[in-house]
């Protein structure tokens, strides 16, 4: 796991912007970093929505990092690739368990050097790009340990799996969870009626109280969560847009379904391979996508056909996320177009969904009873065309990253001379690099006001990209 966990810290620590950038000044201006620095902080500043989502545990870093570090971008940033390598671990530990029957440690070892270069792949490289990026990775280790240890609580008669059976779902849903506890509360309900259903005759004596009580648990922490989620939300306007966003879905069904399938393609070739090579058109993504769907249906069918539950259910759990999730997205995204589902940020969860489905081939091929010619063709196949989009989305990550970088430094430069910078050159802290996109009549918008109002924040307090400007510069500032 060291291998592809040390090239995603390589580029991490070669991109990575240190300065605030995209949604960070959500949290900068009115928001709880300016609270804190007034010394006016209550937790309701940190529990508030962003967008309808709970970003409880990004605050608490970003405070964290404002009072240790001067609000150091990268700081948060190298936390990226460690909370991968925590969903790593945690993915080993079942894939060694569901393989220890049948093959030897050495080789158990060798073939997960196959799922490490997808679960570490820099298809996700906008969490691996930003401080903000961290709240795409954050979650899946949380939610993974949640799985496991409901699952452990549910199934095994040791009391010690009860406390991190309500601790980790606590933290997962209410601090790190994000949106993804949308679809992560229907993959666990789906899984874990896959369980009943595969083990209805072997079920633990109280397993009906345990259920009814983690069942209850998890209703209270998702009340909790939802409870009031639009009030005092940083965008007013977004329960507006959900319901504008839902509609949408419904008023066009076909361009929807293309949007859905869009995202499922972009898991396995992303967004910079899309747009560096011409070759690759929407449409081809499109039933790259569809390829993707019926070799999740196929892995589902072998997970069930070859017993692998009587193992693990840890990857059923992960396609089960990576689907909800992919149409949790098509209903909240859609109104933003049709190509909106490929963002790079929304593979920090579809790619545990390929992990899973490359270890449930590995396990089919690990079996004393071999597949037939023609699975093993159809497996063979589906593996090297993941790795084939995912080798060509590395080769195109990389190819780009000095624009990527030299495109941080160029914010840097803007934010050291804020108060002369152009509303176009403010627009850029948004994420927008096509000056195309830029809305007609940026005033309007009250967003470049609002980044420079922010960054002025941070000037005054000498935090981010202001805490080591030399003194001449900051005299003339």
């Amino acid at each position: 796991m060291l291998i592809p966990f040390t090239l995603a810290f390589i580029y991490v620590w070669t991109t990575a912007a240190d300065v605030a950038f995209r949604e960070d000044f959500f949290i900068i201006r009115g928001g709880c970093v300016e609270n804190y620095l007034n010394g006016t902080l209550t937790f309701a500043d940190l529990w508030r929505s962003a967008y309808s989502s709970r970003i409880l545990g990004y605050n608490l870093l970003q405070i964290a990092n404002v009072k240790l570090f001067s609000m150091n971008s990268i700081i948060i940033v190298f936390l990226s690739p460690l909370f991968i390598l925590a969903s790593a671990i945690l993915i080993y530990r079942e894939y060694r368990k569901s393989l220890t029957s049948y093959r030897s440690q050495e080789f158990i070892a060798a073939t997960f050097i196959v799922l490490s270069l997808i679960i570490f792949n820099v298809i996700q490289y906008e969490g691996f790009s930003f401080s903000y990026g961290v709240i795409w990775e954050y979650s899946m280790p949380f939610l993974i340990g949640s799985f496991i240890s409901i699952y452990l609580f549910l199934s095994k008669d040791s009391g010690k799996y009860w406390p991190l059976a309500f601790i980790l779902p606590a933290l997962a849903m209410l601090v790190f969870g994000e949106t993804k506890i949308f679809p992560f509360t229907l993959s666990m309900g789906v899984t874990f009626l896959c369980y009943i259903l595969t083990n209805r005759r072997a079920l633990p004596e109280d397993f009906r109280f345990r259920a009814l009580s983690i069942g209850i648990f998890l209703a209270v922490i998702a009340f909790l969560y939802i409870f009031r989620i639009s009030y005092n939300d940083i965008f007013p306007d977004a329960l507006y847009a959900h319901r504008m966003a839902v509609a949408s879905v419904f008023a066009a069904p076909s361009e929807a379904l293309q949007f859905l399938l869009s995202s499922f393609g972009s898991s396995v070739v992303g967004v910079d391979a899309f747009f560096a090579y011409d070759f690759i058109s929407f449409h081809t993504i499109v039933m790259l996508g569809l390829l993707v769907v019926l070799l999740y249906c196929l892995a589902i069918t072998l997970f069930f056909r070859s017993r692998m539950y009587e193992k693990t259910y840890l990857p059923l759990f992960l396609i089960m996320q990576t689907l909800f999730y992919s149409v949790f997205v098509t209903l909240a995204r859609f109104l933003y177009g049709t190509g909106a589902g490929m963002s790079s940020h929304y593979t920090c969860v579809s790619i545990y969904g390929i992990v899973a489905m490359a270890w449930i081939f590995i396990f089919i091929f690990a079996r004393p009873v071999k597949p037939n010619l023609f699975l093993k063709s159809t497996l063979f196949t589906g593996l090297a065309i993941i790795f084939a989009g995912l080798l060509l989305t590395s080769i195109a990550v990389w190819r780009i990253q000095p624009e990527r970088k030299a495109y941080f430094e160029r914010l840097h430069d803007i934010a050291m001379r804020v108060d002369t910078a152009t509303p176009e050159e403010l627009w850029k802290f948004t994420g927008i690099v096509d000056d195309k996109s830029m809305p007609d009549n940026l005033n309007d918008t009250g967003v470049p006001e609002s980044i420079r109002e922010s960054l002025r924040l941070l000037r005054k307090y000498k935090l981010n990209v202001y805490r080591a400007a030399p003194a001449d510069r900051e005299q003339r500032l």
